[in-house]
């Protein structure tokens, strides 16, 4: 067609952070020879605004798990003192130190801590696995993260965290009713 070609040129960039898209639009429309930057802006802010939603949601609820979780340990350990409280006794006659005492109800909020995230760990490793079959059978141009790199800092995280919050909850129960 030469010169006449009824088309006008386009061309699609793809920018590697989201956030950024709308400064590269309006950079790229104060361009020469460029007509107008189409971006979705609508689309964009819109999917920005969900995944705050999504974010905050997940914080939150992951505060009121950890939370419960705590409560939950530290009244187990309190159980688990109270059950013992002859045997706490006698071991302070005999000579035991606080710490001496104390210890092995650590542990056992340490064990609980982290068999509990041990448990969430095969759930998330087992669902995730399911997801990604079905999304990418179904939602072949839908990008997800790879299951292993992903997963396996996010399990060392959980089994972690895990760990540390049954050690807490056993030093809130240990501090608040032992008395040794």
């Amino acid at each position: 067609m030469g010169d006449t070609n009824p088309l006008p040129n386009s061309f699609e960039v793809k920018v590697d952070m989201p956030e950024k898209v709308k400064l590269v639009a309006s950079a790229l429309s104060k361009m020469k020879g460029v007509e107008n930057a189409k971006f979705g802006q609508e689309v964009i802010e819109k999917l920005f605004s969900l995944t705050r939603m999504i974010r905050l949601f997940g914080l939150v609820l992951i505060i009121f798990l950890a939370l419960a979780a705590l409560f939950i340990i530290s009244n187990t350990i309190r159980i688990t003192v109270f059950a013992r409280r002859k045997e706490i006794g006698i071991m302070k006659y005999v000579g035991a130190t606080n710490w001496f005492i104390r210890w092995p109800f650590l542990i056992e909020g340490m064990i609980l801590g982290f068999g509990g995230a041990l448990i969430s760990v095969i759930l998330i490793v087992k669902i995730y696995g399911l997801l990604i079959q079905q999304v990418t059978e179904s939602l072949t141009f839908l990008p997800l993260i790879p299951q292993y790199p992903f997963l396996t800092r996010i399990s060392m995280f959980l089994l972690v965290t895990g760990t540390a919050i049954g050690a807490l909850g056993s030093t809130i129960s240990l501090r608040r009713f032992m008395k040794v």
